[in-house]
């Protein structure tokens, strides 16, 4: 930005910074001040000069920086260009951490069905009371020649399907994008516009979207009314994809057998929220993408990106603000 060296803030707590990062981004940030802060009245006095932002930035305080030149997000969602509009039409370059979340996201989504399919948490709620659980045969299910449907088909969908297929099951894709990435083989691709006329041919619906204008309450009423009675629908994308009353009148009427949720519209979930308690809901706390060495990981794409900015060269896992991811 016109030679200008600013301040390059770093919004992370000690326990996310890998050790070699902040000496990393001292070396390669060129005589660049560093200020590690969370702290928004910290963060005010300098918001004139900060130049790059690292972590997980108040996106409301970014509105108040205009020297900025690059924001790296701690994370693959950039749902604060939906709460604060005025972000995408500053010219800063907004980057985040996709693709390393596909791992460990396709894991969360078949632990929640596979504890669905084989009644783990009522065989664990026994074990608490000494009590032992009996089944019958037609209780459990298997994913063998069962229907997948994954909503937002990149790189964690992908992965996701590929676990599908080895257990035998079906794949439809929903990808917006008509791009391949030359991994799409047994997995029957779609565009949105086919989603509500594939749903009574699925029987367990992934979403995995951002969160964007277009995504907002994408999977509604009519939606789930579309769905087998017998249909899961995992969430693991953004809770502000699904409209929740909605699903929750879904589950109520048995009109799906369940949702397995690891993101709700509001986190945290509020107490009164009917989801704690009903019994065909299986709910993690948004922890789906965390990862034992996630800050390294991340710590590589932030660097690689300084870089690259530091020399004036395109920066990777760029987000396209206009369209929120």
């Amino acid at each position: 930005m016109d030679n200008f060296k600013g301040t390059i803030l770093v919004t992370l707590s000690q326990d996310r910074i890998c050790p070699q990062l902040l000496e990393q981004l001292r070396e390669i940030g060129e005589g660049r001040d560093i200020l590690i802060s969370s702290d928004k009245a910290e963060i005010e006095k300098i918001s004139g000069r900060v130049e790059i932002a690292v972590g997980f930035v108040p996106w409301e305080m970014l509105l108040r920086m205009p020297r900025l030149g690059w924001v790296q997000l701690w994370s693959a969602g950039a749902d604060g260009l939906q709460a604060y509009p005025g972000l995408k039409e500053m010219p800063f370059i907004l980057t985040n951490t996709s693709g390393i979340h596909k791992q460990q996201i396709t894991e969360h989504i078949f632990g929640l069905i596979l504890a669905w399919n084989r009644f783990f948490p009522q065989a664990f709620a026994a074990q608490k009371r000494h009590e032992w659980l009996r089944l019958e045969d037609g209780s459990v299910s298997v994913l063998s020649g069962k229907t997948m449907l994954i909503l937002g088909f990149g790189a964690i969908g992908e992965q996701t399907a590929r676990a599908a297929l080895a257990f035998g099951m079906s794949v439809i894709g929903i990808r917006r994008r008509n791009t391949q990435s030359g991994w799409e083989q047994g997995v029957r691709l779609e565009p949105p516009a086919k989603l509500r006329d594939l749903l009574p041919e699925t029987d367990i619906v992934v979403n995995i979207l951002p969160h964007t204008q277009e995504t907002t309450n994408i999977f509604g009423k009519a939606e789930f009314a579309a769905m087998k009675g017998t249909a899961l629908y995992v969430n693991l994308g953004r809770g502000a994809t699904t409209d929740e009353d909605a699903m929750i009148d879904a589950l109520k009427n048995k009109a799906i057998a369940g949702a397995l949720l690891d993101v709700t519209r509001q986190e945290p979930l509020p107490p009164s929220s009917p989801l704690w308690d009903m019994e065909n809901v299986i709910l993690t706390s948004h922890y789906g993408g965390m990862h034992p060495d996630y800050s390294a990981l991340a710590g590589e794409i932030t660097l690689d990106n300084l870089k690259r900015y530091i020399n004036n060269e395109p920066l990777t896992h760029i987000v396209d603000k206009g369209a929120g991811y």
